[in-house]
């Protein structure tokens, strides 16, 4: 197969859609879309889900490309150059600036972990959810971007394959002449099974399991993927006698710690039944969830304040604020003879 399509899908200089930034804006769409139902089954706040696509793809893009730059192109941290190009008319960026060039999947999750911390500190952390709740929920949320940035890959015939002799080999006539492995379908159809399992885990398991145990295990799952893949791809191996990639290197230390968390380990164990404790931890935040969502329903001024992540007031400490802002009946007639 011969693979040489143009990347980009329609110009209208200064400005392009490629498929790529297609592709990925789709997947973002389908995590918005399925973000705060995963989140009302796990216990929490709908509305979190659709504030955290605009953190988590901040510190996705900002993790990815500066992780790229450090392992892969250390040049680039010193690019600094940043201005105008008078005579080509168009704006210059040096490697270290230009975030939407060179992104590594290992530094995107960094990123999203960061900026889920910050996110649950200021947002989650005052409701009183544990983070990892929040951990879980996004993490089967963010598993619709993946496919999709793969796929925007192959229409950019980049992170090509090694070459190969197999049938279904393709020449990516940009850059080669000889059939390679279509690396990136493989690991965009690996990452549509990471959907599936995701939503498994949602539909059977939401608020089942300890609060950690299915971001750690989808994290295992997704970098046992990106590993086994990385036997395929074009050879970024940090000594030419090696057989590992740089891919390789950053996979394994992930899978290793996240597999050892859910295997090993009581505390995000996927493996050990539940405690009676643990139960009642489950049960009482998905009661707490409810009474957040009646709160909600029945008070606009409370729906409001929990946007705002503030806690909510008690029944009694309502009244007494209600009682406290209504004037009086004396500031009532003296008001009106001001007026």
């Amino acid at each position: 197969m011969r693979w040489n399509i143009e990347p980009t899908l329609f110009s209208w200089p200064p400005f392009e859609l490629r498929y790529y930034g297609l592709l990925f804006a789709l997947g973002l769409f389908l995590c918005a879309f399925h973000g705060p139902r995963y989140f009302r089954a796990f216990g929490l706040p709908p509305e979190h889900a659709s504030r955290l696509t605009l953190w988590v793809p901040v510190g996705m893009l900002i993790g990815a490309h500066y992780i790229h730059l450090i392992f892969y192109e250390p040049a680039g941290l010193s690019d600094l150059r940043l201005g105008w190009n008078a005579e080509e008319g168009h704006m210059v960026l040096g490697r270290f600036w230009n975030l939407g060039s060179g992104l590594a999947s290992h530094g995107g999750a960094l990123g999203c972990l960061v900026a889920l911390i910050a996110f649950w500190w200021r947002r989650g952390k005052p409701l009183g959810i544990g983070f990892h709740r929040y951990g879980d929920a996004l993490m089967l949320s963010s598993v619709w971007v993946y496919p999709f940035v793969r796929l925007g890959n192959f229409m950019n015939s980049e992170i090509v394959g090694r070459p190969t002799d197999v049938p279904w080999g393709v020449i990516f006539e940009r850059h080669y002449s000889t059939p390679r492995h279509p690396v990136q379908l493989y690991e965009a159809a690996l990452y549509f099974v990471e959907i599936a399992v995701a939503v498994w885990l949602v539909k059977h398991r939401a608020g089942k399991l300890r609060e950690g145990a299915i971001m750690y295990g989808m994290l295992a799952l997704h970098f046992s993927f990106r590993f086994v893949c990385e036997f395929f791809k074009e050879s970024q191996a940090i000594d030419q006698g090696w057989s590992l990639n740089m891919g390789h290197l950053l996979s394994a230390p992930i899978v290793i710690g996240c597999a050892y968390l859910v295997l090993a380990t009581q505390r995000f164990s996927l493996i050990a039944p539940l405690t009676e404790a643990e139960v009642a931890h489950n049960d009482e935040a998905m009661r707490r969830a409810a009474e957040r969502e009646a709160e909600k329903t029945s008070s606009p001024e409370a729906g409001a304040a929990e946007a705002m992540t503030e806690p909510v007031a008690g029944p009694a400490l309502q009244a007494a604020t209600t009682e406290e802002a209504r004037p009086s009946k004396k500031a009532k007639k003296r008001g009106g003879r001001r007026s």
